[in-house]
């Protein structure tokens, strides 16, 4: 059977936009991602958001589906369970001839308040049509994103310290598949969070997410060379560059902020 896919990136928007634009529960589209921080490339993802009018919420999926199945093959839909983390629905499709363009639809009530426009985490967002004037890049809330930075310090490093034992307990037992899965969920992953804090504290929380632009180079190229242990030899003499790294960026951290 023939699959039918988008040609471009820029005609599955169009297809969207046409669908919504005139549909009157849909009060504002703009995409998020990589077209709101300028680094689109042949596989990037269409990140729509949606305003609806708070009972129509479905009425958007339905009639976004319904357009896209109409025009094209939609091998896989997938409908994230509610309530999701940031708290507005979210479903993805996915075309059979064109797998690599994922919509990504998250579609927000006309009288939600958090709408993730905050321009240092998440750029500038291309607005589609914007009925009611409402999508505007905000700035971040500078004292409740320091809050939230200093819960995450405090249990990145509480959580780093406790658990390298982890680690050399399975390096000690040689069992490889577990040593590795301690060593990127207890050693690596505290790392980039920490490293993120010191050097790019607007997206502390981003974890692995554009961390090539998000890090200095030297420490971008540690990161990515520790990611990739040769052999389960390797684990203890990583772990132990990692626990180093991690010292240091705290000590950083702790000297910018004066000692404390």
């Amino acid at each position: 059977m023939p699959t039918f896919g988008p040609s471009s990136r820029d005609e599955l928007i169009a297809v969207m936009t046409a669908a919504l634009v005139d549909f009157p529960p849909a009060r504002a589209a703009w995409l998020g991602g990589s077209d709101a921080t300028d680094r689109t490339d042949d596989y990037s993802d269409i990140d729509l958001v949606v305003i609806a009018d708070d009972d129509e919420v479905e009425s958007i999926f339905e009639r976004l589906e319904q357009t896209l199945r109409a025009r094209f093959t939609i091998d896989r839909t997938w409908r994230l369970p509610s309530p999701t983390w940031h708290g507005h629905e979210q479903v993805i499709h996915q075309f059979a001839a064109t797998p690599h363009w994922l919509v990504d639809l998250v579609v927000q009530q006309r009288s939600a308040k958090d709408r993730f426009l905050e321009t240092e985490r998440h750029g500038t967002p291309l607005v589609l049509f914007d009925h009611d004037d409402v999508v505007h890049a905000v700035a971040l809330d500078r004292d409740t994103h320091a809050t939230r930075l200093q819960t995450r310090l405090e249990a990145v490093c509480a959580r780093f310290e406790i658990l390298q034992c982890l680690v050399h307990k399975a390096v000690a037992r040689g069992l490889d598949v577990e040593a590795m899965n301690a060593y990127q969920g207890c050693t690596l992953r505290p790392l980039v969070d920490l490293l993120r804090i010191r050097h790019c504290p607007d997206r502390f929380d981003f974890g692995l997410r554009y961390l090539e632009r998000d890090l200095p180079a030297e420490r971008y190229d540690a990161i990515r060379r520790l990611s990739f242990p040769p052999d389960p030899a390797a684990i203890s003499g990583m772990q132990a560059e990692a626990e180093t790294l991690f010292r240091e960026t705290l000590g950083e951290i702790h000297a910018e902020r004066g000692g404390g």
